[in-house]
């Protein structure tokens, strides 16, 4: 054995791991790089790559010479060690200290975060299916005949229900600051000074409809553009109600001052036969509100489901002991960085350029991400560990039923559908579904743990062995 290793695990899941390399196969190297070197070298009184070692020593320096062997030494000092010790790195080990005589290796290796969840079985909280209701198909049904309408620019004052393209600017006024007195509250004559933030209307051509449902819902926002003209200019201040959905509003005095530069006639489509053949491959009106209803449960559901795997992973987190390397971070920030990049890439910028405009730089990018960089890494970590615990796996006959699931969409066409197949079993598709089909489980297994009706786990323990023992 020529190599000596001695390891030790620190606190955050890294195994420090101390080479020490024989003196004897360190000397062998330092003549297998002498004669390297050797070749390249001019000599007086010897022909290249034929000087004697000790004339090479004296001519290099032995110092030198043991700095080049300990550099070519490490990369195959590195993977015997690996190989030795059967390690798995979880992320790129680092090489720390060398020490030149004797010499000796000192290496970080990063192992895969352990996770420790606590009593999550005990968990009970009902979980309400997924509706979709009646008011939500009629909003759905709404915005079809929206994409359906027709518009006319008209000349006529303003109308609810109009199209109107207004200039101007709206601004909330300064809050009245209030001081504590000795007793209570007392409002002093200071306002509050006014920020960016109060800006809520400042544009030159924007176009808005005419629905005091939508636009500063429960304000008279709307009811002072209705009866204007093209051409007006109109000033108005209201007070947001107390109870306004943005709570940074409620109760706030706006002042307003806008101009109309057109007015536009809105006609939408009757709910009949008709638009459901302008929405897509409907003939009736009965099709397209099954398949709108249809669409919205699948979407009610999708939401739900995430909404409960999100909701466990918080209770997951309560009672978690989790322990990651460093590196884990660092590649949740790559992770989040490349992505970043990939958006801002794809929308015609350069990345540089979009960092100058920011005030920023990667390495600053990735300081502000950290925070959210380890709560994402210990999200992932506590769902992974939960999967894991419950023996959740997808199988090639889960991928199969989800394929042929998907590929019902692409109707009798034999050829494409063979090509969807192919292309939903292979590369980042195959990832996808797995990803998808996985979620399902745990969302059905989370919702069992509430219930009280999950599988005993000593059964899943041998579920799962049995399941290696068929795979092997």
């Amino acid at each position: 054995m020529t190599l000596t290793i001695h390891t030790e695990e620190d606190d955050q899941r890294q195994l420090v791991v101390t080479v020490e390399v024989a003196e004897e196969r360190v000397q062998k190297a330092m003549r297998n790089t002498a004669r390297k070197l050797s070749k390249d070298a001019y000599i007086p009184g010897f022909r290249k790559g034929k000087a004697p070692y000790q004339v090479i020593v004296r001519r290099i320096g032995e110092e030198t010479l043991r700095a080049e062997t300990i550099e070519d030494l490490v990369q195959a000092v590195f993977e015997e060690m690996m190989e030795q010790n059967d390690l798995e790195p979880y992320g790129q080990p680092s090489l720390n200290e060398v020490e030149s005589n004797p010499l000796v290796y000192k290496f970080t290796v990063p192992l895969e975060p352990a996770v420790t969840l606590g009593q999550y079985r005990e968990l009970r909280r009902d979980v309400a299916e997924a509706e979709v209701t009646d008011e939500a198909v009629a909003e759905a049904l709404e915005q079809v005949r929206v994409r359906h309408q027709s518009v006319e620019v008209v000349e006529r004052p303003v109308a609810a229900g109009d199209l109107v393209t207004l200039s101007g600017l709206g601004r909330l006024l300064p809050a009245v600051k209030e001081e504590e007195g000795d007793e209570e509250t007392a409002v002093t004559d200071q306002p509050a000074a006014e920020s960016e933030d109060d800006i809520l209307f400042d544009e030159e051509q924007t176009e808005l409809l005419m629905d005091d449902t939508m636009i500063f819902p429960g304000t008279p926002f709307v009811e002072n553009i209705v009866g204007m003209s093209v051409g007006d200019e109109k000033s108005f201040n209201f007070t947001f109600p107390p109870d306004f959905d943005d709570v940074d509003l409620a109760g706030r005095e706006a002042t307003f001052t806008v101009s109309v530069l057109d007015v536009k006639k809105r006609t939408l489509p009757e709910l009949d036969d008709e638009l459901a053949k302008l929405e897509g491959s409907y003939e009736t009106i009965d099709e397209l509100k099954a398949a709108v209803s249809e669409n919205l449960q699948t979407q009610a559901e999708n939401t739900a489901k995430n909404e409960l795997i999100e909701s466990m992973i918080d209770d997951l987190l309560q009672d978690a002991h989790i322990v990651f390397p460093p590196v884990a971070v660092e590649m949740e920030l790559d992770s989040m960085v490349e992505s970043l990049k990939s958006q801002i890439v794809r929308s015609g910028w350069e990345w540089n350029d979009y960092l100058q405009i920011q005030g920023q730089n990667e390495e600053s990018l990735r300081s502000e991400f950290r925070e959210t960089a380890v709560e994402r890494l210990q999200r992932q970590l506590v769902l992974r560990q939960f999967i894991f615990d419950e023996k959740l796996r997808v199988t090639a006959e889960d991928i199969d039923a989800r394929v042929e699931e998907r590929l019902e969409g692409f109707g009798d066409n034999d050829e494409l559908r063979n090509s969807m197949r192919e292309y939903y079993q292979q590369g980042y598709a195959f990832e996808m579904i797995s990803s998808e089909v996985l979620m399902d489980k745990a969302y059905d297994r989370i919702k069992a743990v509430l219930a009280g009706e999950a599988p005993d786990l000593a059964s899943l323990e041998i579920d799962d062995a049995a399941a290696d023992d068929e795979e092997e």
